[in-house]
């Protein structure tokens, strides 16, 4: 009796598909994909380019469309202070969903701000840093004991009331050690050359990043119609100044 052979078929694993983790949203994609944000910065403007067209052509709000009935507007003054009112209480509420952003906004243009030579510049060759953020940082800290025992060093930039301006270090001696955070003034001496990049950063970003308009341009309406409907005619006086 002949011994029959046994096949063995090999069959190679089928290899696993790697599934990456999706990337996080950028800081545009969260304010465009955030409905609740997107409804309250559509209401605030809608109703503050209404209160703008009252003031400056004087446009009347005759009757409202509401789910239930019309409603017919007899006083018109009434109308304009009750819009008025409407926008600061908007304007709160649009806060309340903006708030989280306003963190993100700062950060993002003080970073780009820091990166500028006159604050902080690596030599390319050399191990050396210079700039302000470094010519300002307390004796104490010992940047080169920090590098030598593989400490941690960072900073940011803060702003406080009117003339406060500060470099806020976050650091610790060696890996082990707990991290410790030192606020330090720019200085008089630097106060207004640091003033001048923050105030051209900032206005950088509105041309350069669109989520700061986003986020920033509901708010400028909304004081603008406030303000126009208050001094309308010195506004008016103002505008026809420049055109005449």
């Amino acid at each position: 009796m002949a011994d029959n052979p046994v096949q063995v078929s090999i069959v190679s694993p089928i290899p696993a598909t790697t599934i990456e983790p999706p990337k996080p949203l950028t800081l545009t994609q969260r304010i465009d994909a955030d409905e609740g944000l997107k409804a309250k910065r559509k209401l605030l403007t809608v109703v503050s380019l209404i209160l703008l067209a009252i003031a400056f052509s004087g446009a009347k709000v005759v009757e409202a469309n509401t789910f239930i009935m019309k409603v017919s507007f007899t006083n018109q003054n009434g109308i304009a202070y009750l819009l008025l009112l409407s926008i600061v209480f908007l304007m709160v509420r649009y806060y309340n969903y903006a708030r989280p952003y306003h963190d993100e906004l700062y950060e993002a243009w003080t970073e780009r701000m820091l990166d500028a030579p006159y604050f902080y510049a690596r030599h390319p060759i050399e191990d050396e840093v210079a700039g302000l953020v470094m010519a300002r940082v307390p004796e104490y800290m010992n940047i080169e004991s920090i590098r030598r025992d593989e400490g941690s060093f960072n900073f940011k930039y803060k702003c406080s009331w009117l003339f406060i301006r500060k470099f806020t270090y976050i650091w610790s001696k060696t890996k082990q050690d707990d991290y410790q955070e030192t606020d330090i003034r720019v200085g008089w001496k630097n106060y207004f050359q640091t003033l001048f990049f923050e105030t051209k950063y900032q206005a950088l970003s509105f041309f350069t990043h669109r989520e700061n308009l986003d986020i920033l341009a509901p708010y400028l309406l909304g004081c603008f119609s406030i303000l126009s409907f208050i001094f309308n005619k010195e506004i008016i006086a103002i505008i026809k100044g420049f055109t005449s």
